[in-house]
């Protein structure tokens, strides 16, 4: 049996993700969608200005307006890194994605110590689980910093009766290198031993 497919449209939804989904698994959580080759897509339904070294153009327009789009330079790629979130803590795409994983990695972790006895022994075992977590996220480079706690005024004795406690931690995403700038100078230092340099260069033309 043959089957056929009519035209099709590959939304940008799709590849956003399907690109993180592999962005997460090859490189990392903290690594944005913006300037990856993204496969699949043949083209872009409504063109799209850009340019590396002037905003004046429809991507930086958008970008301004924390609005990530996609252009076409070596191939189609998503252009920006920001959200629409309210919280400047949450701007950048990698912040919000590092919390969403932290919380995902973290909850599953912690499935062990749920309806086990609620002792000391039991909630140091939880921080330790979760520190020695964030740490080989640090040392992996994916977060800048981590850490966990118990904070007694959380979790009060009438709390931790009813068997609920609560773990305290917090961490530094690593921010994305969104704008370079690059400062040119034009100086006469190296002009300074030009002689020298011209002796030099007699010297390795006579070996």
């Amino acid at each position: 049996m043959t089957l056929k497919y009519g035209t099709g449209i590959f939304t940008a939804a799709v590849a956003a993700a399907a690109l993180r989904a592999e962005t997460d698994q090859k490189v990392g959580f903290h690594k944005s969608l913006s300037n990856i080759p993204v496969t699949g897509p043949t083209g872009i339904s409504q063109p799209i200005t850009w340019d590396l070294e002037d905003p004046d153009t429809d991507a930086g327009y958008l970008n301004s307006q924390d609005i990530t789009t996609m252009i076409q330079h070596m191939g189609f790629r998503f252009w920006g890194n920001r959200n629409c979130s309210d919280d400047i803590r949450f701007s950048f795409e990698v912040a919000t994605r590092s919390a969403q994983f932290l919380l995902d990695t973290i909850i599953n972790g912690c499935f062990p110590f749920v309806d086990q006895p609620l002792t000391p022994f039991l909630a140091k075992d939880i921080i330790d689980s979760i520190n020695a977590k964030l740490r080989e996220h640090v040392d992996a480079k994916h977060l800048i910093g981590a850490s966990v706690w118990y904070d007694q005024a959380e979790n009060s004795v009438e709390q931790l009766s009813q068997g609920v406690m609560w773990i305290d931690y917090d961490f530094t995403p690593v921010p994305t290198l969104e704008n370079l700038g690059l400062n040119q100078r034009i100086t006469d230092r190296y002009l300074v031993d030009f002689a020298q340099m011209i002796n030099g260069a007699n010297t390795t033309e006579g070996i």
